[in-house]
């Protein structure tokens, strides 16, 4: 089907949905990102600026994907929600969809939507969608659940004027496999930019790739190998754990790639998404009435014309593959002493509680550094 991308990014909607559907036009103003575009999706069209995107522009197309700017609604954002620069950017896709209706709309944030700001970003997303007359569904789904290990959880959210939206996003479900337990017989991702007020510490993967960090710069989460070495994912590793090919974000300046990735969406998932509107399963889940208050839940659809149905659904696909560190093969960078033991010092004075022994083994890590 013929699609329009807001908010590109560095085309992980694009590469995603590969096989489904062929994008007319791109819109991305970070200049970082559009070097990787100019380089990966050299004859799609580009605008620059979201304001400039005519109806027009959108003519011939069924799909309209939006991935827009999540840091007014994520938990270390400002949480100003719509009336921030960036999420409320999302207007903008209204304000196309109006104009042109087309047959679909995908959008792709950050799952605190639910929650931050009173969840008045989605309740936005889910009236805007029933005004102009779309049924919608929504759904968190982790991204470790297709394979990646790096847990990840994004909302996702499917509109549609000519088709039945949950048997695409609703019908295609099964119990997320249990992770590993908390244990130094696994790696163990952390985020070393913090440690007083969290951490991220994840069994056998990696907590969310991010753009940017508590100390204000882009910065891969570090990993305690049970080998006791502490150590750093290389961007070509951390694009891997996305779901990208290595070497996607090449064309963009070395010091933006680390953020360019944090930013992007884990293609897999939209793979997976893809194969759903080409295929669409039946949907059955059990329903109970939408509450009328946040948090909103994990996944719910609407019929478009006020009805509202909250689902009990689990955030994988009924093939889920658990993503795990210790069963790929990595390409891995050491950490500074300066940084290890930043981390180490604000994990000591904060109130926050680690894994028995995982501190003493970051010490030892930092001892041993120190000494080479």
């Amino acid at each position: 089907m013929r699609a329009v991308s807001l908010f590109s990014g560095i085309g992980g909607f694009e590469l995603g949905l590969m096989g489904t559907a062929e994008f007319a036009l791109m819109n991305e103003i970070d200049p970082a990102a559009q070097a990787v575009l100019d380089f990966r999706y050299p004859t799609v069209p580009r605008v620059d600026d979201v304001g400039l995107v005519r109806p027009e522009d959108l003519r011939q197309a069924a799909l309209l994907v939006a991935g827009f700017p999540c840091q007014d609604v994520s938990i270390v954002g400002g949480q100003r929600g719509l009336g921030g620069e960036k999420s409320g950017l999302v207007r903008h896709m209204f304000r196309l969809a109006e104009a042109v209706r087309p047959d679909r709309l995908l959008l792709e944030n950050v799952q605190s939507i639910r929650f931050v700001h009173g969840g008045r970003v989605l309740a936005y997303v889910m009236h805007e969608a029933e005004r102009l007359g779309y049924r919608w569904a929504y759904r968190i789904l982790d991204s470790r659940a297709f394979g990646l290990p790096q847990r990840r959880r994004r909302f996702y959210f499917l509109a549609s004027r000519v088709d039945d939206p949950r048997e695409v996003l609703l019908s295609d479900h099964g119990p997320m496999p249990a992770s590993p337990p908390l244990s130094q017989d696994f790696p163990i991702g952390f985020y070393w930019t913090e440690g007083r007020f969290g951490h991220g510490l994840t069994s056998d993967a990696l907590p969310p790739i991010k753009s940017g960090s508590a100390i204000g710069i882009p910065s891969p989460p570090a990993v305690l190998m049970p080998s006791g070495e502490v150590r750093l994912p290389t961007i070509e590793t951390a694009e891997r754990i996305q779901g990208f090919p290595v070497g996607w974000s090449k064309a963009a300046p070395a010091r933006q790639r680390w953020r360019l990735v944090g930013n992007a969406v884990s293609p897999p998932v939209l793979e997976w998404l893809g194969g759903r509107l080409k295929n669409p399963g039946p949907f059955s889940a059990p329903g109970f009435d939408m509450p009328n208050r946040t948090p909103w839940p994990i996944a719910a659809w609407g019929d478009g014309k006020g009805r509202r149905q909250a689902v009990m659904l689990s955030e994988a696909p009924s093939d889920a593959r658990l993503g795990r560190l210790s069963e790929g093969c990595f390409e891995w960078a050491p950490i500074s002493s300066r940084a290890l033991r930043g981390f180490v010092d604000r994990a000591t004075d904060s109130r926050l509680s680690y894994l028995a022994g995982f501190l003493d083994s970051l010490r030892t890590a930092l001892k041993s550094q120190d000494l080479a």
